[in-house]
């Protein structure tokens, strides 16, 4: 029985493909600079655009209520923000208030719609995909996926770290090396923010020439381990409310306390004067530096 998620929309492989996000800018809020493309041009890009050899990799970050608040307090975690390739809107909070400053964003870009979409297009003659999933049920399911498709299964390669893997110095030396070595085309994190977003910044210039994905829980839906909320109720901006209820030890306290933080983050960015645009050489490729 089929119980992984099925494509998002129609994906046409022959229409124009836009220009790197990186060139398309929507506006600023938090001093964060975030993507004019939608959904569907971000995954034409991922998916048909080879990042240039050299330049290392494309990282890619869903900016939801959690991430501003931790960003807020975490300072490595507000550097792997500011050094991103682009950055989406993934929560309604920051959609809304996007919306609120006139920033041109053209909806919400979920982490968890970006991957469940772009797994379906890529090409399994001429993609490689290394996956950092929350468990091998996780791993196991995405790879039969994959390979149902028609991926080789040397073209696939997975990972389930230990508790705690990114203060071990060793296993992520040796985690990045092996990504390296795989030479994947598209690199997915699932194990959450603010672990995978700093880790990948950290290895930046171990990973390669890549396309790099921290979504989190994504793997895990797509997977069909975790259920996600249903349409209706992420339409309606209450997906945060579903979670809660499906994993309340884990993220009350990052819904129902922690998220009440956000208003007093959007009053200080309300009270913010404008600054100018962030470097573009901040967050190109070529670049970089290894913190």
């Amino acid at each position: 029985m089929r119980t992984l998620a099925q494509p998002l929309a129609t994906y046409r492989p022959d229409a124009p493909q836009p220009e790197s996000p990186s060139l398309t800018e929507a506006g600023q809020i938090f001093g964060l600079q975030f993507s004019a493309l939608d959904e569907q041009a971000l995954v034409a890009q991922m998916a048909t655009a080879e990042v240039p050899s050299g330049t290392g990799p494309k990282r890619l970050a869903t900016a939801n209520l959690d991430h501003i608040v931790q960003m807020a307090r975490n300072d490595a975690f507000r550097r792997a923000y500011d050094r991103a390739w682009t950055i989406t809107a993934d929560g309604m909070p920051v959609y809304l208030y996007a919306r609120l400053r006139n920033v041109g964003l053209p909806g919400r870009v979920t982490g968890a719609d970006l991957f469940a979409r772009l797994i379906e297009v890529l090409d399994a003659a001429r993609h490689r995909c290394f996956f950092v999933c929350s468990s091998t049920e996780v791993a196991e399911r995405l790879e039969q996926r994959l390979l149902r498709r028609g991926f080789r299964r040397e073209a696939l390669a997975f990972c389930v770290p230990p508790h705690a893997f990114e203060r071990d110095a060793a296993y992520s030396d040796a985690l990045a090396e092996r990504i390296r070595r795989h030479a994947p085309t598209h690199l997915f994190m699932g194990l959450g923010a603010p672990k995978s977003d700093i880790w990948t910044d950290r290895y930046h210039d171990a990973l390669g020439d890549c396309y790099v994905l921290n979504v989190g829980a994504a793997l895990d839906f797509t997977a069909g381990v975790k259920r996600r909320a249903p349409v209706l109720v992420r339409r309606i901006g209450l997906e945060w409310a579903w979670r809660v209820a499906s994993e309340p030890r884990r993220l009350y306290r990052r819904y129902l306390v922690d998220s009440w933080q956000f208003l007093w983050l959007v009053a200080m960015d309300l009270c913010r004067p404008a600054e100018p645009l962030p470097s573009r050489a901040a967050r190109d490729p070529g670049i970089r530096r290894r913190t």
